[in-house]
């Protein structure tokens, strides 16, 4: 590497670092004011716990805008005090200066996208179980990796949810056990589906399976079944994983069941393709960062901040808008998820194009 390349990743690194562990503080702080009226009553414990799971999720989402001012900051310097010009006396082409930066925010984008698949999932899920059972005080549940959902529901009820419907409340695949007070199985009902409807539950093609006062085993099949139990589809809905909790191999085994089932699964389809495009989102930062910083001049970067963080919103509500059309079936998910990343690289192209004639 030459001496150059050093350079200018020690300059870039120096400001990401500091800049990330900045934005780092400023989400966890920000978060915590959200939520502080449900911390007040839990422990300190608790909200360390849930913080310390949550740190690389937020980690995850300001990425993208510490690349950014790193790129801004690093090369802006470099362009005030005629660094950059004198490379190019030195023959040193326009792009070979700005490659190292360039490489960097790859860098960072597939270290994002090795993190998104690895660490953040796992970490996410610790953080919302903490978050739903010890500060929300939802019923103690547990899920397997392909989505089954085993909870305790009251009345010393466990219900095992196979797949369950966000949207409409709807359980495919439904059973319930009812034990006594020294845990010894009393009846056990298997439902194909669960709606519900009307303020209560109703099941559908089933059986009931009891032991008789004698001790002999019966199973009474139906097609329709009215169950009263406490816990609403708002209740269950809590303790769904949500995409952030996901891996995309999870992710996509969990589509495959929703269409198994014939459930409209666009919404995860386009989780499932922002995930990659949501870590490369660093890259196209860099390049962003690096057009900014061609045009600071003589004036110095922090006048060309404020415009940064005018595009970072711009980016975010670009994001936010495609991804809302994509959800409701108007974009492919394709499109919805990798469209703000296209319109900014060519944005950012141009502009760097336009500097360099």
């Amino acid at each position: 590497m030459r001496i150059l390349d050093r350079y200018l990743a020690r300059e870039f690194l120096r400001t990401f670092v500091f800049s990330l562990a900045v934005f780092l503080a400023l989400s966890a702080i920000v978060d915590l004011f959200d939520r502080l009226s449900r911390f007040l009553d839990v422990s300190g414990m608790v909200v360390i716990q849930y913080y310390f799971h949550r740190l690389p999720w937020f980690g995850f989402q300001v990425m993208p805008m510490a690349v950014l001012l790193a790129a801004l900051f690093s090369l802006g310097r470099m362009a005030r005090h005629n660094e950059l010009l004198a490379m190019q006396m030195g023959h040193l082409s326009f792009f070979r200066i700005v490659a190292p930066l360039l490489v960097l925010g790859l860098m960072v984008s597939f270290a994002a996208l090795i993190l998104g698949e690895s660490l953040i999932p796992r970490m996410n899920e610790r953080a919302l179980n903490t978050y739903r059972v010890k500060v929300q005080k939802v019923s103690p549940f547990q899920r397997t990796r392909d989505n089954d959902i085993w909870y305790r529901a009251k009345g010393n009820r466990f219900l095992h949810i196979s797949l369950l419907e966000t949207a409409s409340g709807n359980i495919r695949g439904l059973t319930l056990f009812e034990l006594s007070p020294h845990f010894r199985l009393l009846r056990r009902i298997d439902a194909k589906e669960a709606r519900w409807q009307g303020g209560q539950w109703w099941l559908q093609d089933g059986a009931i399976s009891w032991t008789r006062p004698d001790g002999t085993y019966q199973v009474d099949p139906f097609t329709h079944l009215t169950l009263n139990l406490e816990e609403k589809p708002t209740d269950l809905a809590q303790v769904v994983r949500e995409s952030e909790e996901m891996t995309s191999a999870e992710l996509r085994t969990y589509i495959e069941r929703l269409a198994k089932t014939g459930v409209n699964s666009v919404r995860y389809q386009v989780d499932l393709a922002a995930k990659a495009s949501t870590a490369f989102m660093s890259a196209v930062m860099a390049l962003i960062g690096i057009a900014f910083a061609l045009r600071t001049g003589k004036r110095g970067v922090m006048a060309w901040t404020g415009a940064c963080v005018v595009a970072a919103v711009c980016y975010s509500i670009l994001n936010s808008f495609s991804i809302s059309l994509g959800r409701g079936g108007v974009l492919p998910p394709i499109v919805a998820a990798w469209l703000p990343n296209a319109l900014f690289t060519a944005a950012g192209l141009g502009s760097v194009l336009t500097v360099k004639s």
